[in-house]
This record gives structure tokens, C-alpha cells and sequence, in this order.
């Protein structure tokens, strides 16, 4: 669909080239070799000491750009999701996620325990694959009080939507709707497996001129918030306890605004 396999074909070539580059493979689900036409691509490019990584570091949009000259790209830092990172987007609609890595700080990993070698050192990928088949994906955790924070939120943003929207102004909550899916939802989704029918009941977005369909999608919004939180608690065995009172009385108050 996006010109991933010539991507990859240039990017081996490119890498193959590059006696700065020792090692490059592929994670995600071209390690996993489930990738399909609309998979993005992890690639790690490993170097032999942090000079040369950030030597690297220091060319990385000139490389990028070396990878398919003839189509243009742009390219961005992504520190927030870890350093040396660098994603690119291809105008064939490709887009790579660059890891520059320094060798002997890798360290075996869950997310490399599938990989695909475009550029080897003497074994030293299938070895650090090997090891990586080895580890285990943590289970993702959440405090009680970082639960707190966000039921703390969860409800001011919610009654500043839903009064605003029942009164049949749509515009001006708007904003603050998108910010209660925002910090509310990631944390919970990231918590929950998507198997579970409380992280299923999340995946709801609904937001029109139509404030009374908006009001009762938002209804729906706190029953799935309520039981995904639930859910939560029971799977991390979290010290939580819902204020049930402030809870039992606002759910009356929604009724009469039905």
C-alpha cells in the first residue's frame, strides 16, 4: 500500500554501506512478520560506541533522506517517546521509526524478541534476539493515587462538558471534551487488555452539533469510565474507593436531565 518493501530494499543498501552502522534490524511486526500494508517500521540502527551514534545522531535527517532520495520526506525528533528517537514520513506514505542505539547498552527486551536482520556483526543480532526471546512484558501498573488523580479529573471535566452540552451549546465544551478523552482514556486503555469487554466499552467517541445525541453519548461515556475504572481496581488490586455518595447522587441528577 505504501511502499514499505521498497523501503526496506533502500534502507538495507543504505545501511550495508555504512561502516558506522553494525547492526540494523527490524522490530514491531516486521520482526514479527506480521506487518500488513499499512504497517509503519521499526528499525534499529546500532552502532559500536556513543561517538559514533552521535555522530550519527548529529546526520540523521541527512540519513533519512539518503534512504530514498528520489521521495521526499519529513522528519521529527520524538524524544517523548524515548531518546534518539527519530520517526520519518515518506510522501509514498511510509512511515519509519528510527532507534540510533549504542550496542553495548542495549539491553535484551520484549519488544526485540521478534526481530528481522537487515545488517549483522559476527552474530551478534541472533544472539541479542536469543536473549530477548527470553524476557517478559511487565504488566503495566497504576497506583492507587495516580488512579485518584485521574477519577479527580475525570469528573470536573466530565460535569463541565455535560452541563454545557444539556444547556445546547456545543462549541465552547468542545475543548474541554477532547481533554477528558485525553488524560482519562490512554491510562485506563493501557491498563486494560483489549480483550477485556471495559476497555471495549472505551473505544466511543461522539461529539455533534447534535447536543442531545452528544448527551447521550456522554451518559454512555461515564458508564463505560465507571466500569473500565472498576476494572482497574480488580486487576491491580488497587486501595481505591469510589466515592459512592457524590456518585449514586450525580447518576440522579443525569436522570432528571434525560
Amino acid at each position: 500500500m505504501f511502499e514499505q518493501d521498497r523501503v526496506i530494499v533502500r534502507l538495507q543498501q543504505r545501511v550495508v554501506a555504512d561502516a558506522d552502522v553494525e547492526i540494523c534490524f527490524l522490530a514491531g511486526s516486521y520482526g514479527r512478520r506480521t506487518d500488513d500494508a499499512y504497517s509503519d517500521l521499526d528499525v534499529a540502527l546500532v552502532f559500536p560506541n556513543e561517538l559514533r551514534r552521535d555522530f550519527a545522531w548529529n546526520n540523521r535527517r541527512e540519513f533519512v533522506k539518503s534512504v530514498t532520495p528520489y521521495v521526499p520526506c519529513k522528519s521529527f525528533d520524538a524524544a517523548h517517546v524515548r531518546p534518539f528517537f527519530h520517526i520519518a514520513l515518506y510522501s509514498n506514505g511510509s512511515k519509519v521509526d528510527y532507534r540510533y542505539e549504542v550496542k553495548d547498552e542495549m539491553q535484551p527486551n520484549p519488544w526485540d524478541r521478534d526481530i528481522r536482520i537487515l545488517k549483522d556483526n559476527e552474530g551478534w543480532a541472533e544472539q541479542y534476539q536469543a536473549h530477548c526471546a527470553q524476557t517478559f512484558l511487565q504488566r503495566p501498573h497504576m497506583t492507587a493515587k495516580e488512579l485518584e488523580a485521574i477519577d479527580d479529573r475525570f469528573w470536573v471535566m466530565f460535569w463541565d462538558t455535560y452541563r454545557q452540552v444539556v444547556r445546547g451549546d456545543y462549541d465552547k465544551p468542545f475543548s474541554v471534551y477532547v481533554e477528558l478523552l485525553t488524560f482519562t482514556l490512554p491510562p485506563l486503555l493501557h491498563i486494560l487488555p483489549p480483550e477485556d469487554p471495559a476497555h471495549q466499552a472505551l473505544l466511543q467517541a461522539s461529539y455533534s452539533a447534535d447536543t442531545k445525541a452528544t448527551a447521550v453519548h456522554l451518559r454512555q461515556l461515564l458508564q463505560a469510565y465507571i466500569g473500565a475504572r472498576t476494572a482497574v481496581i480488580r486487576r491491580l488490586n488497587l486501595a481505591f474507593m469510589p466515592d459512592s455518595s457524590f456518585e449514586t447522587q450525580i447518576q440522579r441528577v443525569l436522570e432528571r436531565t434525560k
